[in-house]
């Protein structure tokens, strides 16, 4: 029989939206989720900023109040009032959505490729897409670490030693998993795809100049994210996921953004039997397109306007736009940003910046 949902690859989009319909007892019709290797998603780590209220949505293993930013000469400290910067782990998302899924009789996990269309009455891609058509590419490559003994850090480096390259900045990012436990990451927006290897070896000697060689590797992650599309790649169906641009432009956050559409769009689908497809306010796309033609043309003006806009906002104001808010929380970092490089980039005046 024809599936009622079919939803094409099993990361954190498909079995989001599988885990959000397995949560109603009954359901209109079958789900077929397709994914080769669904453990996949064990190998991830997934933050975000959020509010005590979307705690049970998000389930955050770790949290944080105290995040920073800055260049190798400049730093600035955010604490949140209201915002909480919330970490959860690919093994925790991926036991919790396979619970639900595996306990639905309608629902079924499928090991397969699709490469053509498949028959259902909804049809939802998540398959990721050739990194050809990335605008901006977001490369990191990561180590969660165990330590012998507590490393005593508690805030969150966003973006610490923000350095320009020839194709970009890049900057590391430091996440604290526990007492013991913490993840060193190094990433790169940039127009070209970065050497995981490069990313590799600034990882390794971080850990060794920070903490000495006392400790045990846990696993490593590395991906290459699209922060924008220079075109969209044909679907199958409706894209979820980086697939439709969940993945924020202007930062690569993309986790609150997609369980928070998997919950809408699988109470449509039960109640209404149809859906719609994500699209973000056109303020967020203005200031995101502002921010990458910058960095496309300008990526040394990159690590001091982030300072500055640092600088300008509270912690929570600065959360609020990092999580997609409202377009008046992208309001407010425009007014936070230095006027000169935006107002030439309006005009494509580059070499004035």
């Amino acid at each position: 029989m024809t599936p009622w949902v079919h939803i094409i690859g099993g990361g954190l989009a498909g079995l989001s939206l599988g885990s959000e319909l397995g949560r109603f007892k009954k359901l209109p019709g079958d789900v077929i989720i397709s994914e080769p290797k669904p453990t996949n998603l064990k190998q991830r780590t997934f933050s975000y900023w959020f509010r005590e209220q979307e705690r049970l949505m998000l389930y955050p293993e770790f949290t944080a109040n105290v995040w920073r930013l800055g260049t190798p000469t400049s730093l600035v400290d955010h604490v949140g009032q209201m915002m909480i910067y919330g970490t959860s782990t690919g093994e925790q998302v991926y036991r919790h959505t396979m619970k639900l899924i595996e306990a639905h009789p309608q629902i079924h996990i499928q090991s397969e490729s699709i490469q053509v269309m498949p028959k259902a009455t909804h049809v939802f891609d998540s398959r990721p897409c050739a990194i050809e058509s990335f605008k901006i590419i977001q490369s990191f490559s990561g180590i969660e670490i165990e330590l012998p003994k507590a490393h005593g850090i508690n805030a969150v480096d966003l973006m610490k030693s923000i350095e320009t390259t020839s194709t970009g900045i890049r900057f590391l990012y430091k996440l604290p998993l526990g007492p013991t436990r913490i993840l060193i990451e190094h990433t790169e927006f940039t127009t070209s795809p970065a050497s995981f290897n490069i990313l590799d070896s600034m990882n390794i000697a971080y850990i060794k100049n920070t903490f000495g060689t006392d400790y045990r590797e846990i696993r490593k992650e590395r991906a290459h994210i699209p922060m924008g599309f220079r075109h969209l790649e044909k679907s199958f169906g409706i894209s979820i996921g980086a697939r439709a641009g969940m993945t924020r432009d202007a930062t690569g956050y993309g986790y609150k953004t997609i369980k928070k559409f998997c919950r809408k769009t699988a109470m449509q689908l039960v109640r209404d039997n149809r859906t719609q497809i994500y699209q973000p306010s056109r303020v967020a796309r203005w200031t995101d397109k502002m921010f990458l033609d910058l960095l496309s043309h300008r990526p040394d003006t990159i690590p001091d306007i982030l300072v500055h806009i640092g600088r300008k906002m509270t912690g929570d104001q600065f959360a609020q736009f990092m999580a997609m808010s409202s377009p008046l929380d992208i309001l407010r970092v425009i007014s936070a940003a230095p006027l000169k490089p935006f107002a030439l980039s309006l005009i494509g005046g580059y070499r004035w910046i």
